[in-house]
């Protein structure tokens, strides 16, 4: 009942004639114009001379947001609000942000959520020329946040893409002045009013929502969606195989955004759809068509007997795939167990081994079905024939390695969405070939690093074998074992560093060990970063001992290398590296259930347990040897734990 009214009163709104509306009744949510989710943030967006579609020159008296009235914005509520006027579109990328000098601050204070509207009135109108586009940003300055569900609240609708441009941040308050680098773009806006301009009697062209402009896979039976135009009072839609046809419907009259055909388009048509906005002063003109191709045809391979034959790369470049899709594809009645997922979708492929060790990858996932957001696919891989499967693999992640194959053996694997009805995707499916274990794959083949600075490239980590099992050496800090290097120390200070090469998503660990292979001791251990970051680790040495050095993957399970470059240097280890090397706590079971423990909690000033995102979902400020964090959802956190001499050290932990 809630969304009713507020839908009402928005487009009772839009019968004043000194206000104009965009996005009315949307209920959708984003971060626009402002984050209510995180402690900081700063938006802009861009909203079109078109889409405002104003009667004449004017002045902009004020602005209304929404949002469900139920919803808090308690700690989201000081705004600096900007208006400025602009050639631009949308944002060509995450720094293009207009600069602050083209911009008027038009307001300054605190606002509220009032029967779910915020409303904000300027002490001087701005004058809007009705040439330009216009430039609406907001930065939000009042520390902590709204949880709200774990969610955004105030309300979005689909816009034309990179119309918004943001930045949000739980510590960091943006400076409009100097704008991060690192922004966010979306393709929505939020639904908002401009009070002071008067609407044009002719109504703007509809921003057509579904499909996208040169969308494939259409389903047969779809639904076309646009954005509501203010002031029409219906819609004529054309479709046709050729620009500006109208073979197909010509014309039909709709009162609301979305029309459906009655009659099913045929397979890998390519078509064409036009919506013209009518209202009290006549159409809109100059409405531009969007072209699509329907889905194709029930694929080949829907089912095990129709297996599509994949060719098998012999590196991991994947310079051979095959493509395919889920869409229109029927269940083949073999329940997924031991795998996950709901198979109604399930298309067939099959390979034959030529190693041991494939890696099988889907690439270029998109969502094709009625649920277009939906990117979520998933594989199992068989071993013997149609009549008699066996599982080998289950894999909700894009790519996987299958180990144990037998060379010559054929072997089956099947792909579909995650989810059920409406949920289907395309796809390109690449087999890879594992490159020969490397050199130094063992730590009795460590590489010796005898002069510094040190470098070595490890191009073919992606090789390297775990046949020892996990390196379990730091205590509760356990790493796969990756590749190996030695160094002798001289009673100065070492420093290790791992690169990767752009685009990696190898998380990789150190662990640093004296002793001897087979009977090594922790000096330490590192995993402070995330995939394709750098990683470092100093400690202080003794002259004349051997220190082994380990970079692999930061999980114990036996997960792929990526290549990467080391670098061994020597130096002054600075305090806060003291400190640091010092100070390696550790934190058990990983993965855990709910409780995890502390090994040293004596030296932590407090624990903060951050998602992947970087979103803070607690913060222990006294905290115990042992905590529970039987509250958080199965997934991946990175607790970080402040020490009480200021150093802070932060580890990955996957709650099962």
């Amino acid at each position: 009942m809630t969304k009713f009214l507020l839908s009402c009163f928005m487009l009772a709104s839009m019968a004043f004639s000194a206000q104009i509306t965009l996005g009315a009744a949307s209920t959708e949510v984003g971060v626009a114009p402002i984050s209510t989710y995180y402690g900081y943030s700063y938006v802009q967006q861009i909203f079109t001379k078109q889409e405002i579609n104003a009667n004449a020159a004017g002045n902009i008296t004020g602005l209304k947001f929404y949002l469900d009235p139920s919803m808090s914005i308690t700690n989201s509520s000081q705004w600096v609000v900007y208006l400025g006027q602009t050639s631009k579109t949308d944002f060509v990328s995450v720094s293009d942000w207009i600069p602050l000098s083209d911009l008027t601050q038009v307001f300054s204070g605190t606002v509220s959520n009032n029967n779910g509207v915020v409303e904000i009135n300027f002490p001087t109108p701005f004058p809007y020329d009705n040439i330009a586009n216009l430039v609406v940003a907001a930065e939000e300055n009042s520390t902590g946040y709204d949880n709200n569900n774990w969610d955004e609240v105030m309300y979005v609708y689909g816009g034309a893409q990179n119309s918004t441009l943001y930045y949000k941040n739980d510590y960091e308050d943006p400076n409009p002045a100097t704008p991060p680098v690192d922004g966010n773009l979306e393709n929505y806006k939020s639904v908002i009013t401009f009070e002071g301009l008067t609407l044009s009697p002719i109504p703007a062209c509809p921003l057509i929502t579904y499909p996208a402009n040169n969308a494939t896979f259409v389903p047969l039976t779809a639904t076309f969606n646009w954005n509501a135009s203010p002031g029409a009072t219906g819609y004529k839609v054309s479709i046709g195989t050729t620009p500006g046809g109208t073979d197909v419907a010509n014309q039909v009259a709709v009162t609301t955004n979305s029309f459906t055909p009655s009659a099913p388009f045929n397979s890998n048509a390519n078509l064409y759809l036009n919506v013209v906005a009518v209202g009290t002063g006549g159409e809109s003109s100059g409405c531009s068509n969007i072209t699509f191709t329907t889905a194709p045809p029930i694929p080949s391979n829907d089912e095990c007997a129709g297996a599509i034959t994949l060719t098998v790369n012999p590196d991991l470049n994947c310079g051979t795939v095959t493509p395919g899709y889920t869409l229109s594809a029927t269940d083949s009645g073999l329940v997924p167990d031991p795998c996950y997922g709901n198979p109604d979708d399930d298309v067939w492929f099959k390979f034959v081994a030529t190693a041991a060790r494939h890696k099988v990858s889907l690439l270029n996932i998109m969502a094709i079905g009625t649920n277009n957001y939906d990117t979520d696919t998933y594989f199992q891989v068989f071993s013997g024939g149609c009549g008699a499967l066996s599982s080998i693999l289950c894999s909700d992640g894009e790519s996987a390695s299958i180990t144990g194959l037998n060379v010559g053996e054929t072997y089956l694997v099947r792909v579909y969405s995650y989810s059920g009805a409406g949920s289907n995707q395309s796809f390109d499916i690449c087999v890879g070939t594992f490159p020969p274990a490397p050199a130094n794959d063992e730590c009795t083949g460590a590489i010796v690093a005898t002069a510094f600075p040190f470098t070595y490239v490890q191009d073919d980590a992606a090789g390297a074998t775990d046949i020892g099992g996990p390196v379990s050496v730091c205590s509760n800090n356990d790493m796969n074992d990756g590749t190996w290097f030695r160094f002798v120390g001289d009673g100065d200070t070492f420093t290790v560093t791992v690169t990767m090469p752009a685009g990696s998503n190898f998380d990789p660990q150190i662990g640093i060990y004296s002793g001897m292979c087979g009977s090594l001791s922790c000096e330490g251990t590192v995993d402070d970063t995330g995939s394709g970051s750098t990683e470092t680790l100093s400690i202080p040495t003794l002259s004349g001992n051997t220190y082994y050095v380990n970079v692999g993957h930061y999980s114990s399970s036996d997960e792929e290398e990526g290549a990467f470059t080391i670098d061994i240097v020597k130096g002054t280890l600075g305090t806060s590296d003291i400190k640091n090397t010092k100070n390696i706590i550790k934190l058990y079971p990983n993965p855990f259930t709910d409780i995890v423990n502390i090994s040293d909690i004596a030296n932590v000033k407090s624990v903060s347990v951050s998602d992947v995102s970087g979103r803070l979902v607690k913060l222990i400020n006294t905290p115990a040897s042992e905590i529970n964090l039987g509250e958080l959802r199965q997934g991946m956190y990175l607790i970080s734990l402040t020490m009480k001499d200021g150093s802070k050290q932060t580890i990955k932990a996957i709650k099962k």
